[in-house]
């Protein structure tokens, strides 16, 4: 058996240093900001950066948003599904390449433009909190992130 005090400074030592639980932490915050000022166009910023990243990519494929975007396919698909559903995006037939193109529709295009102004008013207030020289450089080391991908 362990002694007690290992553990306890172990589980300190986790709590202090582990980047996974400081950025899981610092996500959540961010993104139920996002989610509540959102909320009053029914999407969320999931919803919200799928149907931005489609609007501007034109994606002939699933395989490019997920890329872009840093998603798995099955939580893609998941989120294209509901998105779907709800008569935002058209997802075309597979085609012999297994490529599948995925457009907004005319509902999804207006939902995007209603969203904007929302998200503008949360995007200003989270960019407040830093000043730019601070925002680019979260910006950069975020981006150092990503490469462990």
């Amino acid at each position: 058996m362990h002694d007690r005090a290992w553990l306890v400074d172990k589980v300190r030592d986790v709590g202090e240093r582990c980047a996974a639980a400081r950025v899981l932490r610092a996500s959540r915050v961010v993104t139920k900001k996002y989610d509540d000022a959102l909320k009053p166009v029914g999407l969320t910023v999931t919803q919200f950066s799928l149907l931005n990243a489609i609007s501007y990519l034109k994606p002939d494929s699933f395989a490019l948003i997920g890329k872009s975007l840093d998603v798995d396919r099955t939580t893609l698909s998941r989120n294209l599904s509901l998105l779907h559903k709800a008569g935002l995006v058209h997802l075309g037939e597979p085609g012999s390449n297994r490529k599948r193109e995925v457009l907004l529709t005319t509902r999804g295009a207006e939902r995007l433009e209603e969203a904007y102004p929302y998200w503008n008013e949360i995007q200003k207030e989270i960019e407040a909190i830093f000043s730019s020289d601070e925002y680019a450089l979260l910006g950069q080391m975020l981006a150092r992130l990503r490469q462990l991908g």
